[in-house]
């Protein structure tokens, strides 16, 4: 998935996991954490292969 995807995906979660704490839902707000550490956990995987390749950050760079 694109990093928007992942974007999205953290920003939902955090907001899901809000609303739990706010509300109350201690199941919302598990399931929002699950979801924000699931877009967080994808997008520390591209970083680090952006990091095992130099050169892909200098393609996003040109």
């Amino acid at each position: 998935m694109g990093k928007t995807k992942d974007l999205q995906r953290q920003i939902v979660g955090k907001t899901r996991q809000a609303i739990g704490e706010i509300i109350g839902d201690q199941d919302l707000h598990d399931d929002g954490k699950a979801q924000a550490q699931r877009g967080r956990g994808k997008q520390d995987k591209q970083d680090k292969l952006s990091e095992l390749n130099p050169l892909k950050k200098l393609k996003q760079l040109t």
